[in-house]
């Protein structure tokens, strides 16, 4: 996805989990030293952003086997402190969570995702649009 989707459990720092974490645990069985599961949504984030060259090497491995791309490493080129974030809050209480994340940048309303993810979605069917027919008999 995008910078805005990261988990807001994420430490600041090159490295992030958005919302594409599909709870493989390949990225914590790699880092266990920096990255960590939110147990209350089975979502994986990073707790402390790698120290040493042992430390990134793990991170990265986390990053190169995602099945989902979800371990993104380009959180530097990114601002932590004004970019928006979605709405975590509102997006996990659709499934009856009681949570509250306290942000401190600006959150892009629930609505809006929803509808990003509708055009991106719309975008994707366009690109691989494939004749399931003219493939069976070509």
């Amino acid at each position: 996805m995008n910078f805005a989707h990261r988990y807001p459990l994420n430490v600041p720092g090159k490295f992030y989990v958005d919302d594409q974490c599909t709870d493989c645990d390949l990225c914590r069985e790699c880092a266990p030293n920096n990255i960590r599961r939110d147990d209350r949504f089975g979502q994986s984030y990073v707790y402390k952003q790698p120290e040493t060259d042992e430390e990134v090497a793990a991170v990265m491995e986390g990053v190169d086997g995602c099945p989902t791309e979800a371990v993104r490493s380009d959180g530097d080129q990114h601002d932590w402190d004004r970019e928006p974030i979605i709405d975590w809050t509102t997006s996990l209480r659709r499934f009856d969570h009681d949570v509250h994340f306290e942000v401190t940048v600006p959150v892009i309303p629930y609505e809006e995702t929803v509808e990003e993810e509708r055009l991106a979605m719309e975008r994707w069917k366009a690109e691989n649009k494939k004749s399931w027919w003219k493939e069976l008999f070509s």
